[in-house]
């Protein structure tokens, strides 16, 4: 019986160190895939920010939407973001800022996580591409595309570009079965100002469709932290789960040589036309807490500026910071 019980105890300890050590790999898995897919996804849309289609001098670029620095249309700015001033405040360079703000000049974000930076990022962000098939005969003419054109619907928001000068309207009627496009005003939401283009754009012309991109911590359905991504006003879907806390801070070149002289927070951006990489740093968990491993109370400096961004809640999940630094493409010389 005593070698029995001996035995015993041996087994116990071997099934209680083998799920131990499964459970510490599979997190250190789970970890390292959705690291490995949140990096790459903010690479591919933070190097496309700013990116207007072949356009290079962004001197020739016109909005003719009414209220063209709208939060959603300002296209022209290529990044913001809010900076998390404490657990429940967000503030830009003007000052305090209100992340679930409704309209076209707000957010809309329903919940986001308090502590958490939040980054916005604005371009061509998706593959569909058109071209206008006939010469506009004037700035303010309707558009012709080819026969049997489809993906554009009334109310889309556009940008048209012959390389040399770019605008942005909203559509206000497409016929796809002839190609014909209107973008008169007095109608659609926000609507244009006027039909004027500021040129009349020749065949070739490239039409994209523009977008402002979200990137924010919240809470999904079963209240775990998650990176999210919010594209216009569309609902904001999870990214990544296990996403404690986002940092962002933005490289801003001063002296116009095409390299980054300072990294501020947002709410210490001087010219946000003069941002030409972001630093992110995120703070991820594991989704269940792993047994066996040490109480986390420890504090997170993620943005590595000197100051506690996060402090762990007491639970036994294992943390990693991520960093990266990322290039606007569309801003390096």
């Amino acid at each position: 019986m005593a070698i029995s019980l001996v035995l015993a105890g041996a087994l116990y300890q071997i099934f209680i160190s083998s799920t131990r050590s499964y459970a510490l790999n599979e997190g250190l898995a789970h970890l390292q895939e959705n690291s490995r897919y949140a990096i790459k996804i903010l690479r591919r849309d933070i190097r496309q920010a700013g990116y207007l289609g072949c356009l290079q001098d962004n001197a020739a670029y016109t909005n003719t939407l009414n209220d063209p620095t709208d939060f959603l249309f300002n296209f022209n700015q290529a990044v913001y973001g809010l900076e998390a001033t404490s657990a429940t405040t967000w503030a830009d360079e003007l000052g305090p800022a209100d992340p679930t703000a409704i309209g076209f000049d707000g957010m809309n974000l329903a919940d986001p996580t308090g502590g958490s930076d939040i980054l916005a990022i604005r371009g061509m962000m998706g593959n569909q591409l058109f071209f206008l098939e006939t010469p506009m005969p004037s700035t303010s003419a309707d558009m012709k595309l080819e026969d049997g054109t489809t993906g554009i619907d009334d109310g889309d928001i556009l940008m048209i570009t012959d390389c040399r000068h770019a605008s942005v309207f909203q559509t206000t009627n497409y016929t796809a079965v002839n190609g014909n496009l209107v973008h008169n005003t007095g109608t659609g939401t926000p609507g244009n100002f006027t039909k004027d283009l500021g040129h009349a754009y020749p065949p070739g012309a490239q039409l994209h469709k523009p977008a402002t991109t979200l990137y924010f911590i919240a809470k999904n359905a079963a209240g775990q932290p998650s990176l999210f991504r919010k594209v216009g006003l569309a609902d904001a879907r999870e990214l990544v789960g296990g996403m404690e806390n986002m940092q962002v801070r933005f490289g801003e070149d001063l002296d116009g040589d095409g390299a980054a002289d300072t990294y501020v927070d947002a709410n210490a951006v001087t010219d946000w036309n003069t941002v030409v990489s972001v630093h992110i740093a995120l703070l991820q968990r594991t989704v269940s807490e792993v047994p066996g491993r040490p109480v986390d109370n420890a504090g997170y400096d993620i943005s590595a500026d000197g100051n506690i961004d996060f402090t762990a809640p007491g639970d036994r999940r294992l943390r990693r910071v991520l960093t990266t630094t990322i290039g606007l493409r569309n801003h390096l010389r």
